[in-house]
């Protein structure tokens, strides 16, 4: 073959498109560098991928995630009262549920793919689900959130932040996108919380390993009603990368009971699996496939040419 139909086939396979990518190649960039009780207002543009998942009727019930131009990250738990897409729409952009504010986006659901393991109780494992779009999002419309390795460690300390429009004191929804730090928690310590006073909950261990829990021991700053599916991210490598999803809690902001989120990394298998499976029309490295075509064409090309081998 050609030295210079060698060059364009090697990088016709380098790049990401040509492997078949299901995620976006760009992720957890914000453009600055349910349930939010004592945060604070979020600032335009800090958290681009956060989505609120409305149901017909009635509008916001969940928070969520942009991890694809075409999927939606979210807790399982979001879809007890129906698992019929038609139901659900997803409103991306902007910092309150206002249909009015500008730029705002609601999209339509194609489909929900719940966790198989997840049985529909309060404090289940497999609290997680994706949605996905009936029409993949611009890449103008919207920045997505990068997703952990599979064996990412947590450790515990480290400050990430929560977001939501969720209850700010056990009671209304937020009209503006609330945002919280808090820092992550030692599994067992968080299971010892749950259990004070010692009588608590019959003895039932309740922090599963496929769960994660953030806050402080002593309450006042939380996640809370409105906004569970919602996103826990922390910064690794300068990027913003989901650990969690707002699953669980008891009340909201009450000592000893901290925020319990789906642990992401345990799932990270299952998310890739089931975007691959059921492909968008396109996807943020869809395009990037389609640039491949030309160079595909040079190749396909240069072996029909006499003496290109």
């Amino acid at each position: 073959m050609k030295s210079w139909a060698r060059c364009i086939l090697l990088l016709l396979l380098l790049l990401p498109g040509g492997r078949g990518d299901v995620l976006p190649s760009v992720c957890g960039r914000s453009r600055d560098a349910g349930k939010i009780v004592g945060g604070q207002d979020a600032q335009e543009g800090q958290w681009p991928w956060q989505v609120s998942l409305w149901i017909a009727g009635e509008g916001h019930i969940c928070g969520g995630s942009l991890i694809h131009p075409g999927w939606v990250l979210t807790a399982a738990h979001c879809f007890r009262r129906s698992q019929n897409p038609s139901f659900y729409s997803v409103k991306v952009g902007g910092l309150t549920l206002s249909l009015l504010e500008t730029p705002t986006t609601l999209a339509a659901v194609r489909s929900i793919f719940v966790h198989p393991s997840y049985l529909w109780e309060d404090t289940s494992s497999g609290d997680i689900a994706l949605v996905q779009l009936n029409t993949p999002l611009k890449s103008s419309q919207f920045t997505a959130v990068c997703l952990p390795e599979a064996q990412a460690p947590l450790t515990p300390g480290t400050l990430c932040w929560v977001t939501g429009w969720g209850s700010t004191q056990e009671r209304d929804l937020s009209s503006v996108l609330q945002e919280l730090a808090v820092p992550l928690l030692d599994s067992e310590e968080c299971e010892k919380m749950y259990h004070i006073p010692e009588s608590n909950l019959s003895g039932k261990r309740l922090i599963q390993a496929d769960m994660l829990c953030a806050g402080f021991a002593e309450g006042q700053r939380d996640a809370c009603q409105g906004d569970s599916g919602g996103p826990l991210v922390c910064v690794i490598n300068s990027s913003w990368i989901q650990v969690g999803i707002t699953s669980w809690g008891f009340g909201c902001a009450r000592p000893y009971r901290p925020g319990v989120y789906t642990r992401v990394p345990a799932y990270v298998d299952w998310i890739q699996r089931t975007m691959a499976e059921n492909p968008s029309d396109t996807c943020g490295c869809h395009s990037r496939a389609s640039e491949a075509q030309p160079l595909l064409m040079l190749v396909l090309l240069a072996l029909a040419l006499p003496g290109a081998m």
